[in-house]
């Protein structure tokens, strides 16, 4: 702050009767639980297994069985058809027919169901649960609704609903409803008792919770779609077992606990909430997956437009859809309740929750994915469609080996647990220009007593060609951690426009997959079903087929009950597989493992046609071909990426990007104009592409049936390089004058985040330094933070500064080079400083460096500007006639003898401002009485001050506009600023007074 200070000394007021003089003046110079289940099994005691069966039949087992059991009596009450081989039985005492392996249970027996378990003898119960099957196979009039499950020993070739798992449940029996409930509780009790004791077997203590799951699997089969009981050689198994550990437990002093941690295996149902709040996004490849498909409340089938139809019509389709039907029937919105499938079943609503949907006791089931093919016949005559699942086409009636299956395992070679197809479809989307259908399903684990969330997925099929060949897509999101390993398998019991028994697979050869050929359907043409494993991203590894209609699940004994079961040897190209008599087969992919909230992805592809012919697409077509723009930028939402493609061949192109482990879908475009440049554009989510680091980004597209080029392009952080220039204060100037000093900065940033780990390597600054000023001082290289990290050279002879970074130096780090320079004296007006820079170099990882700064230019002025006095009054008359008063008295200056004036002539460019202040150096004192008056007043701006001794006043400020002076003094006026004497009546003396006045003009800014 520079002050100039100009002092005033009063010298004389004289008090008398008249005058009042002023004698003197003079002028002086200033310089920032797991919660456990256990359950306590007492070793010796048969009374707990009874308490257990009380408690579990009074429980959910009772209950939820019953229900559901009620639900599908209702349903088959509605009339199925009779299925070939179907015996009509006599009537019973109710009048109820009964089917074969159906019979009706005799009271005695209900009694000794109920009461078993319960009151026996310990030995009787091991007898009981040793005979109970060779009994009920012996005696088919006490068949009841426990063994309908079981495997039918002796039984014939003839093959029925019931036979294959489907439970007919009479409306009107209570008893038999009530009796399955008390025996599902009685095997719940048993299998508990079993699989908790097994945990002492020494060698197998993990079979503790694999048993435990393994019995919600089988009686999860059962409940979720009502109509099958276990398969019986489970429930041999489960039976010597029990046997066995009886005996072990009764030397044992007592039983160890069974602990199951209820969260491992999965959520709850009924702690999911509403549909519309569930989050699948993490099966989306990016946002953009759904764009130009529409969500469709009802479930129906997408057409599957082919080259030569013939008449027919093929669709995309998930869940049931009856054998039986007219192809008329399928334009009829209710027509699912009369045939008793999924087409136009309606879907659930957003606020619906996952267990509305499950306990519903029907939904549409993604499992069970397909073709479905309209024959060229009289829409109105019934057999109009085709469907390959057994039973005609309703593959949840049979509920043993339609469609895919997900399990788990604790290593590749585990048994298959947690084995479930019940993935009931929550939101489905549809796509009619690209002919794609999207469904979105809960992956659920259906138990005795709890119902589990294990996951969601997926599943996505699209055409891949015009000859009827479709990819199925899935993804599986999992959520439960029970077991660290998954696989998936699809499997399919087959009948095919209800030839059943009749059809027969035959090999492609080499591993590439199966079909079907069936000769003459409703219309005259030929059937031909490809299921293919061959030529195609994440395709099943594995095939197996069987003969056995009770082991047709994808992971069972006669298929794949490992993990990783080896399939099949391929029999040849065209050779018949030897499963003549209940065709089944089942692909599995390769076990993965997979942790909770990771996705899985695999593919499965089919194909339809009329005729035998290869189901490859056609090796003359042309691959699309895509470029990408060098041009790319990011933007709020992401990065910006653009280019054309072309395709030479195909009605639709997809586009797909790649970015690290990130990949997505760009779109699907239409393609009218064949072989001409189509252009595109994306942006990459924000949330898959990070700022600061090296990227890859990679673009390609397929056409359903070839993969384009591959187009890359790195992007990298931008480095900048910007030069700066302040005057000493911190401003930033437009005009010098010589003999001013400048402070340079040059800043460079190189874009990169300290997750980088990269380093500049060799990184060079120049500066071209101005003629106009003297050699630079305190020149350094420094980080944001004031550390040195390099070295610095100025040339005189080149007038250049060059500094050099350090070569481990990480290049997240931003780098500034600093100096100060002094313009010369003898620099000319009106010429101008001016300063660039460049960074130059090859950071760490070889990426060259090369990035020129702005220009800085600052004019040059004549002479410094200064603030200063022009004048100050000597002297200061306020009369010399002035009365002693009575009272008092305002006197304001009559005479001053030169202004009190200022001017400032400083850069305007700098905003200079001012302020001056007044205080007493000495104060008004009579020369003969030395008596003193504080009398000596200012006025500014409204606010009146006292002028003394002691603190400076402040009397003027302003900021300049420009170089002209001010004349302080004019703006005194008796009704507004100023200054004047104020003399308090009975404080005067007839005396002469004097006293001294400081001036203080100081170069300050304003307060704002």
């Amino acid at each position: 702050m520079r002050k100039l200070i100009i002092s005033m000394i009063v010298i004389l007021l004289v008090f008398s009767e008249l005058n009042v003089s002023i004698a003197e003046m003079s002028i002086g110079d200033a310089t920032e639980p797991e919660a456990e289940c256990e359950e306590q099994l007492e070793s010796d005691s048969e009374e707990n297994l009874a308490t257990e069966d009380v408690e579990l039949q009074e429980s959910d087992s009772e209950e939820k069985l019953a229900t559901r059991c009620e639900e599908q009596s209702e349903l088959d009450s509605e009339g199925n058809s009779v299925t070939e081989g179907e015996e009509q039985l006599e009537p019973d005492n109710e009048g109820n027919s009964v089917t074969e392996g159906e019979g009706q249970l005799e009271p005695e027996i209900e009694e000794n169901l109920t009461t078993e378990g319960e009151e026996q003898p310990e030995s009787e119960i091991e007898e009981d649960l040793t005979t109970e099957r060779e009994e009920q196979a012996e005696s088919e009039n006490e068949e009841n609704l426990a063994n309908a499950c079981e495997t039918q020993q002796g039984a014939e070739s003839e093959e029925e609903p019931v036979t294959e798992g489907e439970e007919q449940l009479e409306s009107d029996s209570e008893e038999n409803l009530a009796t399955e409930a008390e025996e599902q509780s009685k095997s719940d009790v048993e299998e508990k008792v079993i699989d908790c004791e097994e945990e002492e077997e020494p060698e197998s203590e993990e079979n503790l919770e694999i048993d435990c799951v393994e019995k919600f699997d089988s009686e999860g089969e059962l409940e979720i779609e009502g109509k099958g009981q276990p398969e019986s050689n489970s429930k041999e198994e489960l039976v010597t077992e029990g046997e066995e550990q009886e005996e072990l437990d009764s030397e044992e002093k007592s039983a160890p606990k069974c602990k199951r941690d209820i969260r491992k295996a999965g959520m709850p149902i009924s702690s999911v909430g509403k549909i519309g709040n569930i989050d699948f996004s993490q099966l989306d490849d990016s946002p953009n997956d759904l764009n130009g498909f529409t969500q469709i409340t009802k479930n129906e089938g997408m057409e599957l437009h082919t080259k030569d139809s013939k008449g027919r019509k093929y669709y995309m389709y998930f869940g049931d859809l009856y054998n039986g039907r007219s192809v008329e029937s399928l334009n009829n919105s209710s027509s699912y309740l009369q045939h008793n499938d999924d087409w136009f079943r309606p879907l659930p609503s957003m606020n619906e929750t996952l267990q509305d949907v499950v306990y519903k006791g029907k939904y549409t089931n993604a499992s069970f994915m397909q073709i479905a093919t309209a024959l060229a016949i009289n829409p109105y005559l019934e057999n109009g469609v085709v469907t390959y699942y057994y039973y005609e086409g309703r593959a949840s009636k049979d509920g043993r080996g339609n469609g895919l299956t997900i399990a788990s395992g604790d290593s590749p070679s585990s048994s298959a647990q947690n084995t479930t197809t019940q993935m009931p479809i929550l939101k489905l989307y549809k796509n009619e220009e690209t002919h794609e259908l999207i469904a979105y399903a809960a992956v659920v684990y259906i138990g005795a007593t709890y119902d589990y969330l294990l996951g969601y997925i997926k599943i996505k099929m699209s055409p891949v060609s015009n000859i009827g060949r479709i990819n199925v897509n899935m993804k599986y999101l999992k959520k439960e951690n029970m077991y660290p390993y998954t696989n998936l398998a699809y499997a399919a019991h087959l009948d095919i426009g209800k030839r059943h028994t009749n059809s027969r697979m035959y090999s492609l050869g080499d591993n590439k997959g199966m079909y079907l050929h069936e000769k003459g359907m409703g219309d005259g043409q030929d059937y031909v079903l490809y299921f293919l494993r061959d030529g195609y991203a994440n395709s099943p590894v594995a095939f197996r087929g069987n003969d056995n209609p009770n082991e047709t699940p994808a992971f069972s004994l006669d298929t794949f009950p490992q993990l990783n079961t080896m399939g099949i040897k391929d029999p040849g190209k065209d050779v018949m597989y030897p499963y003549q008599t209940h065709p089944g087969w089942a692909f599995r992919w390769e076990p993965m493992l997979q942790e909770p909230n990771k996705v899985r992805e695999e593919n499965l592809q089919i194909a339809v046609t009329d005729k035998p012919v290869p189901p490859d697409p056609p090796v003359t077509s042309f691959p699309p071909v895509i470029q990408l723009d060098n041009e790319g930028e990011f933007t709020k939402s992401g990065y910006h990426i653009k280019g054309t493609w072309k395709d030479a061949d195909s009605d639709y192109v997809t586009l797909f990007y790649k970015i690290g482990d990130n990949n997505g879908q760009i779109g699907v475009y239409k393609n009218p104009n064949l072989n001409t440049d189509v252009p595109w554009e994306f942006t990459i989510p924000i949330a898959q592409i990070e700022k600061g680091l090296d990227q890859v980004i990679m673009v390609y597209a397929y056409d359903g049936t070839n993969i384009s080029n591959f187009e890359t392009k790195k992007i990298s952080p931008k480095l900048t390089i910007t030069e700066q220039v302040f005057s000493k204060d911190g401003t930033v100037p437009t005009e010098i004058a010589p003999n001013e000093t400048l402070k340079f900065e040059i800043l460079v940033d190189s874009g990169y985040i300290t997750k980088d780990k990269g380093t500049y390597g060799e990184l060079t600054i120049i500066h071209k330094y101005d003629t106009h000023l003297e050699p630079p001082t305190d020149l350094k290289i420094i980080d944001v933070n004031g550390r040195e990290i390099g070295t610095t050279i100025y040339n005189a002879s080149s007038n250049t500064i060059l500094a050099i970074a350090n070569t481990n130096l990480p290049r997240s780090t931003k780098v500034k080079v600093t100096f100060n320079a002094k313009v010369k004296e003898n620099a000319a007006k009106g010429e101008f400083v001016t300063g660039w820079a460049v960074a130059t170099g090859k950071y760490s990882t070889g990426d060259e460096i090369n990035q020129v700064s702005n220009n800085v230019k600052i004019i040059i002025t004549g002479v410094i500007g200064v603030l200063e006095f022009v004048s100050a009054p000597q002297a200061i008359s306020f009369g010399d006639k002035l009365t002693i008063s009575s009272r008092n008295k305002t006197y304001h200056p009559i005479n001053l003898d030169a202004p009190l004036a200022v001017k400032d002539n400083r850069s305007l460019s700098k905003k200079p401002s001012w302020a001056m202040t007044a205080r007493l150096d000495q104060p008004l004192t009579g020369k003969k009485t030395r008596s003193t008056l504080d009398s000596l007043h200012y006025r500014y701006g409204g606010n009146v001050s006292i002028l003394t001794e002691d603190a400076s006043v402040q009397i003027y400020k302003k900021e300049t506009t420009n170089g002209e002076v001010v004349n302080i003094s004019d703006t005194w006026n008796p009704d507004g600023d100023g200054l004047y004497l104020e003399v308090t009546a009975g404080t005067a003396k007839a005396d002469a007074y004097e006293g001294t006045i400081r001036w203080v003009l100081q170069d300050v800014p304003l307060n704002k």
